[in-house]
């Protein structure tokens, strides 16, 4: 008798043996799989790079469908779907602005000797005599329809520079702030080396959808 009563308490140690050993495994269970649970949450989204300015033959070495990679970490940061390049223009002043500005300087330069010096009002006569035969001589010229020499606007030259925006499109997960990609987190405004192919640039994010 005394034999079956310590045969039945150790089988009631040994089930709950079991079931501690149980709920520890499922304690584990369930652990793993709230901790990969972010891996569920990883979607495709959208990023749109800005390239500021970049020499504009470096844009003829890419091409949509390319691999993007994150030059500082090695990541695949998405696939190039799009991308818009506009060229920058140097502005060139025109020759009637060059000489404008020129004649301003001169008359400048022109009013602060005259400054000093005292006009008399035989040259005062003279200038107002002078400038009554410009105009006479500039009615006469309308009158026979002759036409004064317009300045020739100068050559714009090529543009050698250009700016530009890359659309990637990318599987990551959102974090707190911004996206995850892997273990390094992603946000807008963020700047980065984006490789496309065999070229790289610098750009920053500006927008994430």
């Amino acid at each position: 008798m005394l034999q079956k009563k310590i045969i039945w308490k150790l089988n009631i140690i040994d089930l709950l043996l079991i079931v501690i050993i149980l709920l520890s495994i499922l304690a584990l269970i369930y652990k793993s799989v709230s901790g990969s649970g972010d891996e569920s949450e990883y979607r495709e989204y959208k990023l749109t790079y800005v390239c500021e300015s970049a020499p504009i033959r470096l844009f003829d070495t890419i091409n949509q469908g390319e691999l993007c990679i994150d030059g500082a970490t090695g990541d695949e940061v998405g696939e190039l779907t799009d991308f818009e390049v506009t060229p920058i223009i140097d502005y060139v002043p025109s020759d009637s602005e060059t000489t404008e500005s020129e004649s301003d300087r001169d008359s400048e330069g022109d009013i602060s000797e005259n400054a000093d010096e005292d006009n008399s009002d035989d040259e005062n006569t003279d200038e107002e005599d002078s400038s009554d035969s410009e105009d006479s001589e500039n009615s006469d010229d309308r009158e026979r329809g002759v036409k004064r020499n317009t300045p020739t606007p100068r050559p714009t030259p090529e543009p050698t520079r250009a700016e530009a925006a890359f659309t990637t499109t990318v599987e990551a997960a959102k974090a707190e702030h911004g996206i995850r990609i892997n273990k390094n987190v992603y946000l807008i405004g963020q700047s980065m080396q984006l490789v496309i192919g065999n070229t790289v640039f610098e750009v920053y994010i500006s927008d994430m959808q």
